[in-house]
């Protein structure tokens, strides 16, 4: 059975840094994949054993562009979580993903 059939966005491999921000903490983290509506990002060590509902998520694709959105936790995995964008922050998405294209590297 393939998972991504049922994705209604696609999901796309990159590896960056990213902030997490839950309250007045900051996690350091990994994307592990990315797509319109939601991410994979590499659990943090010191990640919170509470359910997590809301945080930021800064996405530091380089020194000069890092792009701020705003999503809720959807999947709590040993090794990662899986973060759904909310709605009504279709321009940062779209920033979002247009900056990440960028990432692929060699893989164009």
């Amino acid at each position: 059975m393939n998972l991504s059939e049922q994705r209604l966005h696609p999901r796309k491999d990159v590896f960056t840094a990213a902030m997490l921000i839950v309250g007045d903490d900051g996690f350091l983290s990994e994307v592990w994949d990315l797509s319109a509506g939601g991410a994979r990002l590499g659990k943090p060590k010191k990640w919170p054993t509470t359910a997590i509902d809301q945080l930021r998520v800064y996405f530091m694709l380089d020194q000069d562009t890092v792009i701020g959105v705003a999503a809720r936790v959807v999947r709590s995995a040993p090794d990662h979580i899986g973060v759904m964008f909310l709605s009504g922050q279709e321009q940062r998405i779209e920033a979002l993903m247009y900056e990440a294209r960028f990432l692929e590297g060699d893989n164009n």
